[in-house]
């Protein structure tokens, strides 16, 4: 189905205002994600043109979720698997009343991110496809390229001992928990629970902080740096490009690749990751007809993929791209405007009542979506994360969990 008149334009800009707004709320609620909706669209859905239109929202709603879901892992310390490092630095700068801040640079840097993408779209797909083929060489050295990051990670602590403790706890407690059922409600995995336990709620019972000063608003001038961003865009595309890598490890590899200490440059980086990732996860869809997202595999089951062979972009990638560019523009103002109604209201709490209230929010949520499973992991993993804070060691190594079980699953 091509677009032919403007009635079938306006039908695509609908969808993809319905479809950004869908990926607010996704973003907004942790564990919820918008592989749920892909899903649910797929099962209600017939192939035609209510398909296609179904895509349209699909993939508005993917990028919306990864600018949005900023606001619940920076104010309440709830991640998602996409968002787990950001908690970090994100709350750090809450603690010094620049919530706000964080919040800017964040919609900043998946906006630019979108716009590299864009710009890198051709020369990625000659990279991978026809002639360079590069993809090949790189599913084949997936494991080294893995093995590597893990080293990375543990020798840029100033305790390396302990930090390989850490990270072949949580790599231990990644292979024996992720081979459990935690769907309930709806299907979850039990990565949601352990990330909120590792870097959410660890980090909120360990906190001796006992003021939440007020969150400054006005005057945020939000300074990036381009290789920041850039580096989320390569990492992000490393994640469309190797299964099974998320892209939480991939922002892994661009931290550690040029070591970024300033909160700012990493919540950039992360930031940049994340929505890049499905930008490219799109891409693959088409480069290589390879699904590397539950929403991908949606998409595939919906319409009729052609490989992209040329240097023109093929029906209906094009039009997919349109939605990605309604959904970036709607995000980046949504992102602002929810995160600022937050940050002005929420320093009326108290601070432990905020932690009470956040705590409670992530019990509740890991109750919902993955039952009395997902509680025992979540609870595990806050212990786990609390260890890693008493030994001083960087919480990026606790990514063991998702590494560990990826590198043996290659031997």
């Amino acid at each position: 189905m091509e677009l032919v008149n403007m009635h079938d334009f306006i039908l695509l800009l609908l969808y993809s205002i319905a479809g950004s707004f869908c990926g607010v709320i996704t973003g907004l609620i942790p564990g919820l994600h918008t592989n749920s909706i892909a899903i649910i669209l797929l099962a209600i859905a017939s192939k035609g043109e209510q398909s296609f239109y179904f895509c349209i929202f699909i993939v508005a709603a993917a990028i919306a979720h990864t600018f949005l879901d900023i606001i619940p892992s920076t104010f309440i310390g709830a991640p998602e698997e996409d968002t787990a490092l950001t908690v970090l630095p994100a709350h750090k700068m809450v603690l010094g009343g620049k919530g706000y801040e964080a919040i800017c640079i964040s919609a900043v840097a998946s906006s630019a991110a979108i716009a590299i993408s864009f710009i890198l779209l051709i020369p990625f797909r000659f990279l991978l496809g026809e002639p360079m083929n590069f993809y090949e060489i790189m599913e084949k050295s997936m494991p080294w390229i893995l093995i590597c990051i893990s080293l990375i990670v543990i020798m840029t602590n100033q305790n390396i001992f302990r930090a390989a403790l850490v990270f072949m706890l949580t790599g231990i407690f990644g292979i024996a928990a992720l081979k459990l059922d935690t769907s309930f409600l709806i299907q979850s995995s039990p990565i949601f629970p352990a990330l909120a336990g590792l870097f959410g709620a660890s980090a909120l019972l360990y906190t001796k902080q006992k003021i939440l000063p007020e969150q400054k608003i006005d005057e945020i001038k939000v300074k990036i740096n381009g290789g920041n961003v850039g580096r989320g865009v390569a990492a992000g595309s490393i994640v469309a490009i190797l299964p099974g890598v998320s892209a939480a490890i991939a922002a892994t590899l661009a931290l550690v690749a040029k070591k970024e200490e300033d909160e700012r440059g990493v919540i950039a980086v992360l930031s940049a990751t994340n929505t890049a990732t499905n930008f490219f996860v799109l891409a693959m869809l088409f480069v290589m007809m390879k699904t590397r997202s539950g929403f991908a595999v949606a998409m595939k089951e919906l319409v009729e993929i052609k490989k992209w062979d040329g240097v023109v972009i093929p029906y209906p990638y094009n039009l997919f791209l349109i939605a990605v560019i309604i959904s970036s523009i709607i995000s980046y103002y949504m992102t602002l405007l929810v995160g600022k109604f937050v940050a002005k209201n929420i320093s009326r709490i108290s601070y432990s009542s905020l932690i009470k209230i956040s705590f409670g929010i992530m019990v509740a949520l890991v109750s919902i979506f993955t039952g009395i499973i997902g509680l025992i992991i979540f609870a595990i993993a806050s212990i786990i994360g609390i260890i890693c804070l008493e030994m001083k060691v960087r919480r990026s190594v606790c990514i063991g969990f998702l590494l560990l079980p990826l590198i043996i699953s290659y031997f």
